[in-house]
């Protein structure tokens, strides 16, 4: 039976988790949303397909990939990553930005022509063109950070093999409920799945609270 601190510790593990790696996913993707949606060629719709490809990858890939680095034999062993939080989260951050980048870069595809020729037309510079098509874009935006930190809060397979599922270290809500289940404890893995949904429920709520306040600003 998992005790109270033990779940603190389970929660605020998943928390950190999950809200780093959509942070730093979601300044990774706008870059490279940008160059997808705003620019052309051969290698830019190549790499669109590869970035829309990788959105539908299994996690257990990129789980895979990141215990490869950070194992005994990997290239970042010295740093001593393996089974840690900072693996559970380079795991995630390669699951999470190809989603995000996956959902945005077709909206800026849509806005290429008419956004951009008017916006030239202005005399805009780099800088302002950007920060008008994201102000544009905003909603879209956000919306696809959420679809990230939902896919991020719902990962088993990349986070169990980069972090090892350790307990009082690496274990989050999704392996917990992996492990409570394969005991038989059903009743203990229903309580757990009934708090990663409001914690899911609980982030919404609050992101819909900050689109409200930004359409009452507007």
């Amino acid at each position: 039976m998992i005790s109270f601190l033990e779940l603190l510790n389970i929660i605020w593990v998943t928390l950190f988790v999950c809200f780093i790696s959509t942070a730093i996913s979601s300044f990774l993707a706008a870059p490279l949303a940008l160059c997808l949606g705003l620019k052309n060629g051969v290698v830019i719709k190549v790499l669109r397909t590869v970035v829309t490809a990788l959105s539908n990858v299994p996690p257990i890939v990129a789980g895979l990939l990141v215990y490869m680095l950070t194992s005994r034999s990997g290239p970042l062993a010295p740093a001593g990553w393996v089974y840690s939080k900072t693996a559970m989260v380079m795991a995630q951050i390669l699951v999470v930005t190809p989603l995000i980048a996956s959902v945005i870069f077709p909206m800026f595809l849509e806005m290429q022509k008419d956004f951009m020729e008017t916006c030239k037309g202005l005399s805009l510079k780099k800088s302002k063109i950007y920060y008008l098509l994201f102000r544009e874009c905003r909603y879209v935006y956000a919306s696809a950070i959420l679809i990230g930190f939902g896919r991020a809060m719902s990962e088993v397979a990349a986070v169990s093999l980069a972090g090892g599922n350790i307990r009082h270290k690496t274990r989050v809500l999704t392996t917990a409920i992996m492990l409570s289940t394969g005991k038989g404890d059903f009743a203990e893995a229903l309580s757990l799945a009934g708090i990663l949904i409001a914690l899911v429920l609980l982030v919404n709520f609050l992101a819909g609270k900050l689109k409200g306040k930004n359409t009452d600003v507007l």
